[in-house]
């Protein structure tokens, strides 16, 4: 018998081919796994589209509330163009603190259905909305305790009001600061103003105004400084939103505290 020696080299590449066999399953499982880890991310599939709305996540259940419904015949101004609330065409007021009145402007505008949950006044055409939803199934919802009040502001050039009451325009607790005019135009006196002045706010009075404030597409509203039932009979009366009195910057008083003077025995 013949023994067939192999050589050293021989035996060698055998080897190799062997374990470059055995190592084949390996490097082929780790070739998916760089492509992947080298691959581009894939693009997140884009969310169904919701329906546009304004909704204020609330935790207070606002269901049990009365429900208003009506046209919303113009936005309650401010004298600054702020949206204080709505008037309905039966005359409602829309009552609503500052956060909920300007997103009002983007559920419901002048013409347009709306539903108002709230508080209804016991004795005038008011309520305190809490919720509003629009035609176009937008909400709007308000928390209690977020009011935020408005800076008193009388700057802006004068503007003129002239003719007929429509209504009273009452502040958020109810009480009479002004009137509402046919032609839209809103003339806010202050509180105090509006009790002695009573019977020329009286709704089919005439009634001439001038005041600071804003007159421009929303509407128009001021901060009358005369007023009167003609420009005749007109008197200088405080605006609404003027400072309180007290002494004047840079006089002596002006930084005394009051109630820290003491005298002395």
């Amino acid at each position: 018998m013949h023994i067939h020696r192999r050589s050293p080299l021989y035996v060698t590449a055998a080897l190799g081919l062997v374990a470059s066999l055995a190592g084949a399953p390996a490097i082929a499982a780790s070739k998916p796994a760089a492509e992947a880890q080298h691959a581009p991310a894939a693009t997140p599939a884009a969310p169904a589209t919701q329906p546009s709305q304004v909704q204020a996540t609330s935790a207070f259940d606002y269901s049990p509330l009365p429900v208003v419904t009506g046209t919303v015949a113009q936005y309650l101004l401010t004298s600054t163009g702020d949206v204080a609330g709505l008037l309905l065409s039966d005359g409602t007021q829309v009552l609503c603190p500052h956060r909920l009145g300007d997103a009002a402007t983007q559920v419901v505008r002048p013409g347009e259905q709306v539903s108002v949950s709230g508080l209804k006044g016991r004795v005038h055409p008011i309520v305190r909305a809490y919720a509003i939803s629009g035609p176009r199934g937008r909400r709007i919802a308000d928390e209690p305790g977020s009011e935020t009040a408005l800076p008193p502001s009388n700057i802006g050039p004068d503007v003129a009001v002239d003719g007929t009451v429509l209504a009273q325009l009452y502040d958020i607790t109810g009480v009479v600061q002004g009137v509402v005019m046919r032609d839209h135009s809103l003339v806010y006196v202050g509180r105090a103003n509006a009790a002695r002045l009573a019977n020329w706010l009286r709704p089919g009075a005439t009634l001439h105004a001038i005041g600071t404030g804003v007159n421009g597409g929303r509407g128009t509203a001021i901060n009358a400084r005369e007023i009167g039932p003609d420009v005749n009979q007109a008197i200088h009366i405080v605006p609404a939103d003027a400072p309180p009195p007290g002494a004047f910057p840079g006089s002596a008083a002006y930084d005394r505290i009051p109630g820290s003077d003491t005298s002395a025995e």
